[in-house]
């Protein structure tokens, strides 16, 4: 589809490949890495973020700059920029001392000079982090703060890794740790609360509000709040092994609608054509809070836009979408017109990751109206389970219009460059929304995170983090409401008693492997938790209130708690669940995530 005109993103795609490919990156290193992996991390962040060319910082501030409409004083500007070129500076030291270390651990004098660097680059961190938080400028440099913390708290990470070797004392180890632990909740808090508002400032009445409030969620998301999510398992006092976590949130590309097609008609860009208004389209297109799902089928009617028979597009008007969460039932959607004499095109999703689409915005330009749509989709898939890649195509037809190719790719960049995009793809498509007016069809892509895999597989050899967002089913008075930010997605609800869900789990051999069950919840009550497997309880206990009513969920209000006994999966596939009890109607138990931990790990 080379041929026709591409549409040039609202952002620059390298903006977001970072971010990606440094969350991306950071998922494959959780727990506590090998020296070798540490080093290899730092390297990789600093290619990143202190590239050779144009400054990466300058241009995560020009594109936040862009979407909000609010330039970064000089001032602010100027100083954010030189401390960042210092601490980039100061950590390229301490990675090249690190290497040294690295290959030589017996040598003192090399232990000597990476310890004594670790403490002045930590301490640097702690004094250059407000330059990224000046009032009044915090939301067009929330990027910047946001990688510049998950730096620092990735540093803290390593006093714990390699305390011993580098001769820290107890009460180091202990001010270190103390640190991480309390500035990974003001990070993220900070994070959560300007996302917040910048996203609140950017709410609207009309369609052109909603472009750029939806491209500041996604960029956010993708930049910002999947770093967050990660926080937590820094800890290497929680997570002493190899750590598997997984992001559930849901983000949106762009309208598939042409954009400036024609400088003398603001009326062929599809949000200036009498579009829906900003809350219709909200409606139409943003999911309700809902269990992790994974697209089967989607069958699509068309409509016809004619003006001659050397002027037509045959356009998508609407469609019926089959989906299924793991091991559930599967469910049925409709969006926009099926009404339609034209035949329908369905197009099989069944165990195959949608990585990529390219897609064709249509203009039929008429004497007095212009209409939009979308006369073609080609879906870029691989197969779940084998590396094997092609696609699948909707094209009914069209002559004599104009034509934009926008490329979910440019918004949604693989982790990596260098390998075949499907091997390195960041995101799948979950579902398709479509925003509908009289001259107006444009569809709305929304994708999740592949680190939400497919199985819920239990490694022998893990700690595994199985967000509760994918159970199979809700039990009766259980909801799944948003995540507060923090969480990588959204979480469920109890305000009375009862069982949250089932979650449908595989296990990787040995099956005499023990586990324990670990919960991270928040609760404006005392409680009991129950769990159970293929309906054989195996933990009860009880857990303490973590907030009170009417508080905001913030980073301090969630808990991590486990249970003390141990057990066993006698099947390769079994069904979890989890319910809480003994208290009273009224209060609210939330719970973000459940995690099955190999029962040799053991806690300092």
């Amino acid at each position: 589809m080379s041929e026709y005109e591409n549409v040039e993103p609202f952002v620059s795609a390298s903006t977001i490949q970072t971010g990606i490919g440094i969350a991306g990156k950071i998922l494959g290193t959780l727990g506590v890495p090998f020296a070798g992996q540490v080093a290899s991390l730092y390297s990789f962040i600093l290619g990143e973020l202190w590239p050779k060319g144009k400054n990466q910082w300058e241009i995560f501030m020009e594109h936040v700059e862009e979407i909000i409409n609010q330039k970064i004083s000089t001032y602010a500007r100027n100083k954010a920029l030189t401390d960042l070129k210092g601490l980039g500076d100061a950590l390229a030291v301490y990675h090249d001392s690190l290497e040294s270390w690295v290959g030589n651990r017996n040598n003192t004098r090399a232990r000597s000079v990476v310890k004594s660097q670790y403490i002045a680059l930590e301490l640097m961190f702690v004094q250059k982090l407000p330059s990224f938080a000046v009032s009044g400028e915090e939301v067009p440099l929330l990027p910047i703060y946001a990688q510049a913390a998950n730096l620092h708290l990735l540093l803290l990470r390593d006093a714990s890794i390699f305390r011993k070797e580098w001769g820290l004392s107890s009460s180091e180890i202990s001010t270190f740790y103390k640190r991480q632990v309390k500035r990974a909740g003001e990070y993220s808090d900070h994070c959560v609360k300007w996302y917040s508002t910048g996203l609140n400032n950017l709410r609207g009445t009309n369609a052109e509000s909603w472009v750029r409030y939806n491209q500041f969620r996604r960029d956010m998301t993708l930049m910002v709040l999947d770093l967050v999510a990660l926080f937590p398992s820094y800890d290497t006092q929680m997570y002493p092994i190899k750590t598997t976590a997984q992001l559930t949130s849901e983000v949106y590309t762009d309208a598939i609608g042409t954009v400036d097609p024609h400088p003398s008609f603001t009326s062929t860009t599809w949000y200036n054509n009498n579009a829906p208004s900003f809350s219709a389209i909200k409606a139409a297109v943003v999911r309700n809070p809902h269990l992790l799902d994974f697209l089967e089928q989607v069958t699509i009617y068309s409509l016809l836009s004619r003006w001659s028979n050397t002027q037509y597009m045959n356009m998508w008007g609407g469609h019926n979408l089959e989906f299924r969460t793991i091991g559930g039932t599967l469910n049925i959607s409709t969006q926009g017109s099926t009404n339609t004499s034209i035949n329908p095109v369905t197009l099989p999703f069944t165990s195959r990751d949608v990585y990529r689409t390219e897609s064709l915005a249509g203009l039929n330009l008429f004497s007095t109206q212009p209409v939009k749509g979308v006369p073609r989709v080609d879906f870029h898939w691989k197969f779940v389970t084998h590396p094997i890649a092609s696609y699948n195509f909707y094209y009914p037809g069209y002559a004599g219009i104009g034509t934009q190719l926008p490329d979910a790719e440019n918004e949604l960049q693989p982790e990596a460059t260098g390998q075949p995009n499907y091997e390195s793809d960041s995101h799948r498509l979950s579902h398709i929304g479509v925003i509908s007016a009289s001259h107006v069809k444009a569809l709305v892509y929304s994708w999740t995170h592949r680190s939400a895999d497919r199985t819920n597989t239990i490694e022998p050899n893990s700690i595994t983090q199985i967000p509760l967002l994918k159970a199979f089913n809700l039990s009766s008075a259980a909801a799944v409401v948003r995540g507060p930010g923090f969480t990588g997605g959204d979480i469920l609800r109890r305000t009375n008693t009862g069982t949250f869900g089932d979650i449908r789990v595989n296990i990787n051999p040995p099956f005499a492997q023990r586990y324990r069950v670990r919960i991270r919840y928040a609760s404006t009550t005392d409680l009991q938790f129950h769990t159970s497997i293929n309906g054989k309880a195996i933990n009860q206990g009880n857990f303490s209130a973590t907030m009170n009513r009417e508080e905001d969920l913030d980073y301090t209000t969630f808990r991590t708690v486990g249970f003390t006994t141990p057990f066993s999966f006698l099947d390769v596939q079994s069904t979890f669940t989890i319910g809480a009890w003994n208290f009273s109607s009224g209060n609210e138990v939330y719970i973000d995530r459940i995690e099955f931990v190999p029962v040799e790990v053991t806690y300092e």
